[in-house]
């Protein structure tokens, strides 16, 4: 079993998480963290020994699987993957689809 981290934005620069396993949730918090950096390494505190990886959400869109230890060594770097991965599948998504005929 992976735990799930869903990781939200209330405004600009303040953050929520709920981590589930399962799909029971186990730890939630209503704290306003002030940044994703914070609230990926507060996340992964909680974790602590337990479990060695999470699954990532961030505003509900999956970002991916990432190390417990990875994230709380390096969250800054994370971060910024995470902000970009979000932006780019985002974007994709808004695009509409384009029919080009073969004629």
């Amino acid at each position: 079993m992976q735990p799930h981290l869903q990781i939200r934005c209330i405004r600009p620069q303040v953050y929520a998480y709920c981590l589930s396993a399962g799909g029971n949730s186990f730890v939630h918090t209503e704290t306003t963290l002030e940044s994703l950096e914070r609230c990926l390494w507060d996340a992964c505190d909680a974790l602590g020994h337990y479990f060695s990886s999470v699954q990532i959400s961030l505003e509900g869109q999956p970002l991916g699987s990432y190390g417990v230890a990875l994230i709380q060594r390096n969250a800054p770097a994370l971060a910024r993957q995470l902000r970009a991965r979000f932006l780019i599948t985002r974007e994709r998504q808004a695009r509409p689809l384009s029919i080009v005929s073969a004629t």
